[in-house]
C-alpha cells in the first residue's frame, strides 16, 4: 500500500506575508520587525519624538512629535532607511518620509497610574440603572435637549 504524502502545513509567516502583500502592507514579519526595534532603529531619544505609521511599497512613514523634530529626523532619513534595512532585510525600506500630526504619540511612555493616596477625590455620580435601553433613552434626551 502506498502511502501519500500529507501536504506541510503553512508557516503562519507565510499567511501573514501573504495577506500583507495583498493589503499593500508588504512582508509582514519585516515589517513587524522594524516597529518591534524601532528604538534600536533611531536611539532612545528619537523613539521618544517619533513613532513608525506605515510601511507601504518600501515607504516608511514616519510621524513626528513636532516640526522641529520632523526637521531633525528629514536630517536622518538616510540612516534610517539603512539602519532598517540592516535589521529587517534588504530593501525593505527604500524611503523614509517624515510627517507631523495632532496630538500625542501612542510610544510614549505615560505616566504611571495614580494610586488611591494620592488620587484626586472623585465627584459623586448618582446611582443609575444598569440596564442599556435606560441609558439609551437617557443620552436620547440629553440629545435633544442639547439640539433644542
Amino acid at each position: 500500500m502506498s502511502r501519500s504524502s500529507s501536504p506541510e502545513p503553512y508557516r503562519l509567516k507565510d499567511i501573514l506575508d501573504s495577506l500583507g502583500h495583498r493589503m499593500g502592507l508588504g512582508k509582514a514579519a519585516q515589517t513587524a520587525t522594524v516597529w518591534s526595534r524601532w528604538v534600536e532603529i533611531v536611539g532612545p531619544a528619537n523613539a521618544d519624538h517619533a513613532e513608525p505609521t506605515s510601511l507601504r511599497q518600501g515607504v516608511l512613514r514616519v510621524r513626528a512629535s513636532s516640526p522641529a523634530w520632523a526637521t531633525e529626523l528629514g536630517y536622518l532619513a538616510t540612516v534610517i532607511r539603512d539602519r532598517a534595512n540592516e535589521l529587517a532585510g534588504p530593501g525593505v525600506v527604500t524611503e523614509v518620509r517624515i510627517w507631523t500630526g495632532p496630538g500625542p504619540l501612542r510610544r510614549q511612555e505615560r505616566p504611571p497610574p495614580a494610586t488611591s493616596t494620592d488620587a484626586l477625590p472623585q465627584p459623586k455620580r448618582k446611582d443609575r440603572d444598569p440596564d442599556p435601553a435606560a441609558a439609551l433613552e437617557r443620552a436620547r434626551r440629553a440629545w435633544a435637549k442639547r439640539r433644542r
